[in-house]
């Protein structure tokens, strides 16, 4: 497990109602500025920290959030990830306005995004770039108000709203509500507020295996699903990029699906911020839960395709992977749910023991506890045989060592 940080800044309207956050880098809890990384790593943290590990919405309570985007991240198309209704994209100061830099932000309105230009410094340069930007970003501090009349008279030729940044004090706010400023952040309205969850860190290897699966065209999508089988931690993940991606994944209840639904193209650009934000604070996730995980995910499967009474194996191997996940995560379960959509059925059989997917869950865990009377109830109830399951157990044994023996033959390539 590790501490995620990422700091938010609101941002108020004229009418002192709130507009959105800025989201903010930070790399330890007593950090008060973005320090300690390049700029590209900074903006790959925190998109990574704000959509898969804590979560938008819980970031931005459902307003906006004001997301920096770096010049790496604009022309690479990485930005397109987030989704364009929940964000504003704050173009840097560093990132220029060349043609290539113009193009792909002409392209970002076109595909619905809102952006920003940050740190705004009055120079025509700019002018191919403030016909693409709804808001403006300027810097108040120790700025006179001829000085930043001067340059509000330009940007009105623009269809922009103009945001006063490091605004510290009652008299600059005044100020600039007098010069006619659209929209306001800084010191005086709150400081930047650290938001910190604990997170699971993803294997290397076995997102270096899932990158190349998803380079490879030849790769069938049932092998890109058995990859994610392996590892429970990546499963979530794929949850969790699901949601942040906004594409309705509601009611999720297999692997296939999910991966269908986020399509390869994005799933490879995601597990890429994965990896490359791994490579900084990586370390091995606890092996025995892991195995026992995957295990009990196994065993729910393999009974669901024996009994004649159960449909939707798939979905019993996401149901005994979720019911392991408050321990790998050690969160409570309704923390864990909270975070990501599945089917009612799997909600239900993991947080309540009931509907469909409950009694094969309640199989495989009597069996891995050795509860034998319980098994031989269940099994009877669910028409397997008792003896098949010694069976069904060894099957998953042997298939949970087989997917990470590929994981560890990865790792030591």
């Amino acid at each position: 497990m590790i501490d995620v940080f990422v700091a938010r800044q609101p941002i108020f309207d004229r009418h002192d109602s709130l507009s959105g956050y800025e989201l903010l880098y930070r790399n330890t809890a007593l950090s008060t500025v973005a320090d300690g990384a390049a700029a590209d790593a900074m903006c790959t943290d925190t998109v990574i920290h704000s959509f898969l590990d804590i979560g938008l919405d819980d970031l931005t309570d459902g307003h906006r959030a004001f997301v920096n985007c770096t010049r790496e991240f604009l022309l690479d198309g990485q930005v397109e990830l987030l989704p364009p209704g929940k964000v504003v994209i704050e173009v840097l100061e560093t990132v220029g306005n060349d043609d290539a830099v113009v193009t792909a932000c002409r392209r970002l309105t076109q595909r619905g995004y809102h952006l920003a230009l940050d740190d705004y410094v009055d120079d025509s340069g700019f002018d191919a770039l403030l016909g693409t930007v709804s808001i403006v970003k300027l810097d108040v501090l120790h700025k006179k108000p001829e000085e930043l009349r001067t340059v509000l008279q330009r940007l009105r030729q623009f269809k922009v709203k103009v945001l006063a940044e490091r605004v510290e004090t009652m008299e600059m706010h005044k100020e600039c509500m007098k010069l006619g400023f659209d929209l306001f952040q800084g010191y005086f309205y709150r400081r930047p507020e650290l938001i910190t969850r604990k997170e699971i860190e993803v294997g290397q290897a076995a997102m270096l295996r899932l990158l190349n699966m998803l380079r490879d065209h030849e790769t069938p999508d049932a092998t890109v699903e058995s990859g994610f089988r392996s590892d429970p931690t990546l499963t979530y993940k794929l949850l969790r990029i699901v949601n942040s991606a906004s594409i309705g994944g509601r009611g999720i209840d297999s692997i296939g699906y999910a991966i269908r639904m986020v399509g390869r193209q994005m799933l490879y650009r995601w597990l890429a911020l994965l990896m490359i934000s791994s490579m900084v604070t990586g370390s091995d996730i606890n092996d025995q839960l892991v195995y026992a995980a995957l295990l009990r995910a196994r065993l729910c499967e393999l009974i669901a395709e024996s009994s004649p009474q159960v449909r939707h194996p798939q979905a019993l191997f996401m149901t005994g992977l979720f019911s392991m996940l408050d321990v790998l995560l050690r969160i409570p379960m309704c923390d864990v749910l909270g975070r990501v959509s599945v089917s009612d059925e799997i909600r239900q059989a993991v947080m309540e023991g009931s509907g469909p997917y409950a009694e094969p869950l309640l199989l495989a865990d009597a069996y891995q506890r050795g509860e034998w009377d319980q098994v031989d109830v269940l099994a009877s109830s669910l028409g397997v045989l008792p003896m098949q399951m010694a069976w069904l157990y060894t099957k998953s044994l042997t298939w949970v060592n087989e997917q990470l023996t590929c994981v560890r033959d990865a790792a030591a390539a």
